[in-house]
């Protein structure tokens, strides 16, 4: 158990992944909005409407590696984004 004064942990592969994520928001908003994606690599690697569809599929094809799961919301407000890595 992580005590209170721990910081949550990003690795650099998130870190990556979210600048992937700024770089190319708009073109998601287009591509995917109102869907959640699992990025592993910089790269889309599965997409869903709930974000629980989007960390299986990215389980499935992942396997043990590491992959961030991001909302696409239908607006190009980035504020709006939710994401979260696993």
């Amino acid at each position: 158990m992580a005590d209170d004064d721990e910081e949550e942990y990003e690795s650099e592969e998130d870190k990556r992944n979210d600048e992937w994520l700024k770089e190319n928001f708009f073109d998601l908003v287009e591509e995917h909005p109102r869907e959640w994606i699992a990025v592993m690599g910089q790269k889309i690697i599965a997409v869903g409407a709930t974000r629980i569809e989007a960390e299986d599929r990215g389980t499935e094809i992942a396997g043990d590696r590491e992959f961030s799961v991001y909302f696409i919301p239908p607006t190009a407000t980035f504020t709006d984004t939710g994401y979260a890595s696993r």
